[in-house]
């Protein structure tokens, strides 16, 4: 508490903005995959949620760009107003007087559009008020804040989402408007451009072609497309095959169908980082790189490719607990790998080309739940196995070509 109390007033502000917009987006967005499924379908489902991922990476490239250019604060609010009405229209769009699946998803198109818009000026405010005694506090701390209001949110979704979703809807409006206030209000610039803005964007192709001749990082970039594959489905194909496969059982009284055990799912995730991810990093510390990622990978894809096979309750917690553990080994020694791999005279750079990850998993994990009506859970539990047994590969190799890179550097010098 004494470290956050010191903080910038800036950095406490997006602390609590991020508690505010994860919480109320998370009582319903993981959700939405089953909304849309239900009234259109499996294969038009993967379509939208196709477009929305691609959509949302341009966007976000589009708006980095801008915060360069104009700086920080101006695109913040742009994207602000964009959530607002986003949000306002999905609120309109589930209102006691019209229900419209389509123009809900146009209403969340847009809110996914403002949060994309302004995501870069968000990070790059982040690195702008922070410096290298307190950054890592920050984003420690905001990685556990977004887990504990997932946790509240995906809570409220199991339980209301289904027959409450109007309001849960209004509360997703109220947060937006509460974050663009604080915005508006609260928020200063923290970038000005500098006038050699034009020559740096001059030289943007140029820079990204640096990453694309380095061939370990980019097998590596592929390794973290599978990884997204992978992890993606957790708000893609797993709530279509809750909604469509799970038997609904009762447990203390409490009815658990399939909405409500994807919350369930989500929460048992959450909670076991939340209580457990310091356990696991004491545990693994002296484990090499490549034992870390390989065990990592093998226990986070298996236990997606079981939760695809399994119906019931007991089974389907069995996994969630061998996927969260692989989780909690495999993001800190990849983020870790990923950071030696940088051009350190280039991380910018670099850090920018990672984005690509996201919407290229995003599109293939989409891409999967439009097939899963001709492959059933079946066929997708075992492309999780083959995507699993690439992925370990990919990670295997680019640990072989940097150890050889190393030891060449090593000779060198």
């Amino acid at each position: 508490m004494t470290i956050f109390m010191r903080l910038n007033r800036t950095l406490k502000l997006r602390i609590i903005m991020t508690f505010i917009g994860v919480l109320g987006y998370s009582t319903v967005g993981s959700s939405m995959t089953i909304y849309y499924n239900h009234y259109l379908g499996a294969a038009i489902t993967g379509v939208l949620l196709i477009i929305s991922s691609v959509s949302s990476f341009l966007i976000g490239l589009y708006g980095g760009h801008l915060a360069d250019r104009h700086g920080r604060r101006p695109i913040l609010l742009i994207g602000s107003i964009i959530s607002i009405l986003g949000a306002l229209i999905a609120v309109l769009s589930n209102s006691p007087i019209f229900q419209n699946p389509w123009t809900t998803f146009v209403g969340f198109f847009l809110l996914n559009f403002g949060f994309s818009f302004e995501s870069a000026a968000d990070n790059a405010m982040i690195i702008d008020v922070s410096d290298e005694t307190n950054r890592k506090y920050v984003y420690s701390l905001s990685y556990w804040i977004i887990n504990v209001s997932i946790t509240f949110g995906a809570a409220l979704s199991g339980w209301l989402f289904r027959d409450y979703l109007f309001d849960l809807l209004l509360g997703l409006l109220v947060a937006q408007l509460i974050n663009g206030s604080i915005k508006y209000f609260l928020i200063s610039e923290s970038f000005v451009p500098a006038s050699k803005a034009k020559k740096e964007r001059e030289s943007f192709i140029q820079n990204y072609g640096v990453v694309v001749r380095d061939k370990i990082f980019l097998l590596f970039i592929g390794a973290v497309i599978l990884n997204k594959v992978i992890f993606g489905n957790i708000d893609f194909y797993l709530p279509v095959h809750l909604s469509d496969s799970f038997k609904t059982t009762t447990i203390f009284g409490f009815e658990i169908y399939g909405q409500r055990m994807l919350t369930i799912f989500l929460m048992l995730n959450t909670l076991i980082i939340i209580f457990s991810m310091t356990f696991i990093n004491q545990l693994t510390t002296k484990w090499s790189e490549r034992k870390s990622l390989t065990t990592g990978a093998l226990l986070q894809g298996l236990g997606f490719a079981a939760a695809f096979l399994m119906n019931s309750f007991i089974p389907l917690i069995l996994a969630s607990i061998v996927m969260t553990i692989g989780e909690m080994i495999l993001v800190p020694s990849s983020q870790s790998l990923r950071a030696d791999l940088m051009n350190e005279e280039k991380i910018e750079t670099y850090s920018g080309f990672v984005t690509i990850t996201d919407p290229i998993g995003s599109v293939l994990s989409g891409s999967l739940v439009s097939f899963s009506v001709y492959i059933h859970h079946t066929g997708v539990a075992v492309v999780m196995v083959v995507v699993t047994v690439l992925l370990v590969l990919c990670f295997n190799q680019v640990m072989k070509m940097k150890t050889q890179a190393d030891i060449a550097s090593s000779k060198n010098t």
